[in-house]
């Protein structure tokens, strides 16, 4: 081989490497540029999530605001509150009609306090679907418990409620949207609710207002005021005369003013009683229908601690009735 050829293929090879190298090098210092372009997006994103937080996020004093918006048969759910980030939330749905199965949904509270999800309504249900959407430090991770109280003790605002299980008194937030299904689209918005607790509050002489009852072509919706302990499990159920229904009722939770709402189809949505038109709602609150201990307690185990005008005797246990 003569110096010269071997001069030429000794160049090429270096060439080669060097070209080679080179290219290495481009490739990974692209690599590292898109891999720190991505953190600094990233970083970014989480520094204006953090400095979109409510100024109060974390305090114990809670709030929420948001709607529900309904579209065919799609519910989408989004909102703020300043609870803390990673907080759960459980999304729930259920028909009045109609128990839906599956309607549900726990979503955490992002770093700027939004949450949001989606329930899907199952073809079969119509008719009005009540949205809940429920925080309970109780079952949430522990820096939520030891932010909260294990109980939620140190929840504050309207928006908390009482909750008994297993004889055990916890705070949790609640709060309760209701979605038409009439029309093509609807919505509901979040409201801070506004309690008015009155001075006779949890006595055993029970006192239960003239209730407000509004009519629309489905359904009663009857909101009332009382003196019934928060949980009280009060009953809503319509007497027809000459005829014995046992579908056209609804029980609610008494809210923490001793206030209520129930919402009860009309006796015109079942066929064989379309053309009823007299009819007495009657509010009836017994022992019996798995009332919190804590509520027995005041009121007895058989209602023996019942007192005033609505008091009646069901084979020796004593009752709230009330007709109107």
């Amino acid at each position: 081989m003569s110096k010269l050829k071997f001069l030429l293929i000794t160049t090429s090879i270096v060439l080669l490497v060097s070209g080679c190298s080179s290219n290495e090098s481009t490739s990974g210092n692209k690599e590292n540029q898109e891999q720190e372009i991505k953190s600094e997006k990233e970083s970014v994103k989480v520094t204006d999530e953090k400095e979109k937080a409510p100024k109060d996020q974390g305090e114990y004093e809670v709030w929420f605001k948001g709607e529900a918006n309904r579209k065919g048969k799609l519910i989408s759910v989004k909102g703020q509150t300043n609870l803390l980030p990673n907080s759960n939330l459980l999304v729930t749905m259920d028909g009045v009609e109609d128990t839906l199965i599956g309607g549900s949904d726990r979503v955490q509270v992002s770093e700027d306090g939004t949450f949001e999800t989606d329930l899907k309504i199952p073809k079969s249900s119509e008719g009005l679907i009540e949205v809940r959407i429920e925080f309970d430090p109780h079952s949430d991770n522990q820096p939520i418990k030891d932010h909260y109280g294990e109980n939620g003790e140190k929840l504050k605002g309207p928006f908390v409620r009482l909750q008994e299980e297993s004889d055990m008194q916890q705070n949790i937030t609640l709060l309760t949207l209701e979605i038409p299904q009439d029309e093509s689209n609807a919505f509901a918005k979040i409201k801070e609710p506004e309690w008015d607790k009155p001075e006779d509050y949890g006595t055993p002489t029970v006192r239960l207002d003239e209730p407000d009852i509004q009519k629309d072509d489905k359904y009663l919706y009857i909101e009332g005021k009382s003196n019934l302990l928060e949980g009280t499990r009060l009953k809503g159920s319509l007497d027809i005369p000459n005829y014995i229904v046992s579908g056209l009722a609804d029980v609610a939770e008494v809210n923490p003013d001793g206030s209520y709402k129930l919402i009860i189809e009309k006796p015109s949505s079942i066929n064989k009683l379309k053309d009823v038109k007299e009819y007495e709602v009657v509010l009836s609150v017994s022992p019996a229908d798995n009332q919190w201990k804590s509520n027995l307690e005041v009121y007895g185990l058989n209602g023996e601690k019942f007192m005033g005008e609505y008091v009646v005797n069901q084979n020796g246990v004593k009752e709230i009735e009330k007709t109107s």
